[in-house]
């Protein structure tokens, strides 16, 4: 299967071809927290700065045991690494593993790291709704296709990106099936900060083996230039992990600043709370529009469809002549023309978006 490694996010070459500053430039296209970084993680960074005369911690003791505190997870079930990406890549080096199965549409780097790996990947296709406009996993076609073949890697987004989904069902059945076909089920957690621990599954890595959780430090707390994630896996897991992660692979300030603002409550429940109101606002903003079908908002981005008589490339480009940046959906397995995918930011910007949207719209001519 051929993919496509498009990201959002690349205000530095929109900042080069616009001949702007990347403060000029109102992203869309990368989900981050709309609020910013945490304060007592910056105040920590200022502290620390001058530290960075030293290597880093290779062992990444303080954030380590202070995500252990947080997640109520030992030590030895948590690794760290520069961003989730890098440890998706390290899971494929699994071994005694040749097949990965992802979810379509699903995050690209979960197939370009099986592809580096020389494995085969397979796709599962979650199911749409077209009345409801919602994604779904399909449990019971996921568990027959497990108990076909033995030793794959099995990722689940939870929530999925780019549609959202979450991953409800708590039976144990597709984890009994993996545990005797010997598959690791890996679920992307990436943006489950946005919604809270109640929906992770990381409580399963300790009641099997082959269940890994994958979590980023960097869409919640809003560092991706920083580069943290974590992993929780069984001990066995952790160190195969481990074995194919560079020495010094987090750096200095990404620990201090990632030990610090995890436990910032203040601001960890004020980007809920806010979070809370402004997907469904700007949901709602975008819905009265008429032009969109959008996919309900979970955490800090929406996806939809823009109406078959525009075209999104060439409201892409208006955008672009704004310096706004969106995120172009088409290439993502099982969606295709005019699917889109936007961030939700501050008030402020997400009004800019909407009056710079109404007046495309109000000028349209075909």
């Amino acid at each position: 299967m051929k993919t496509v490694n498009v990201h959002g996010g690349n205000v530095h070459k929109a900042s080069r071809n616009m001949g702007t500053s990347l403060e000029n430039i109102l992203d869309f296209s990368a989900n981050i927290n709309p609020l910013g970084m945490s304060p007592e993680g910056t105040e920590s960074m200022k502290r620390h700065f001058e530290e960075i005369i030293h290597y880093p911690d290779p062992d990444l003791h303080g954030l380590t045991s202070t995500l252990s505190r947080v997640w109520n997870m030992p030590e030895s079930y948590i690794a760290l690494g520069n961003g989730a990406a890098e440890l998706i890549y390290g899971i494929c080096r699994l071994s005694n593993i040749d097949t990965v199965y992802v979810p379509a549409p699903g995050f690209s780097e979960y197939a370009h790291a099986a592809n580096s790996c020389g494995l085969q990947v397979k796709e599962y296709s979650l199911t749409y709704d077209a009345q409801q406009h919602t994604f779904t996993y399909n449990l019971d076609l996921l568990i027959d296709t497990m108990k076909e073949c033995t030793r794959s890697i099995v990722f689940i987004g939870n929530p999925n990106n780019p549609c959202g989904t979450l991953w409800t069902d708590r039976s144990e059945a597709l984890f009994r099936v993996c545990q005797e076909n010997h598959h690791y089920i890996v679920f992307d957690e990436s943006f489950i900060d946005f919604v809270g621990d109640s929906f992770s599954m990381r409580e399963y890595v300790k009641r099997y083996e082959y269940c890994v959780v994958v979590h980023s430090l960097t869409k919640f707390y809003a560092v991706p230039g920083l580069r943290v994630g974590a992993m929780m896996a069984h001990p066995t897991v952790i160190e195969q992990i481990k074995a194919s992660i560079p020495t010094w692979s987090v750096n200095h300030l990404a620990q201090v600043y990632g030990k610090a603002a995890v436990l910032d409550r203040a601001y960890i429940e004020s980007t809920r709370e806010f979070l809370g109101r402004e997907k469904e606002w700007l949901y709602t903003q975008l819905d009265a529009l008429k032009v969109f079908e959008l996919v309900k908002p979970s955490v800090n981005y929406i996806l939809g469809k823009l109406d078959s008589k525009y075209s999104f490339g060439d409201l892409q480009d208006y955008l672009y002549t704004k310096s706004i940046l969106v995120r172009d959906c088409s290439k993502y397995s099982t969606l295709g023309p005019n699917w889109f995918r936007i961030a939700v930011k501050d008030h402020a910007a997400n009004i800019t978006l909407l009056t710079v949207l109404k007046e495309y719209f109000q000028n349209y001519r075909r």
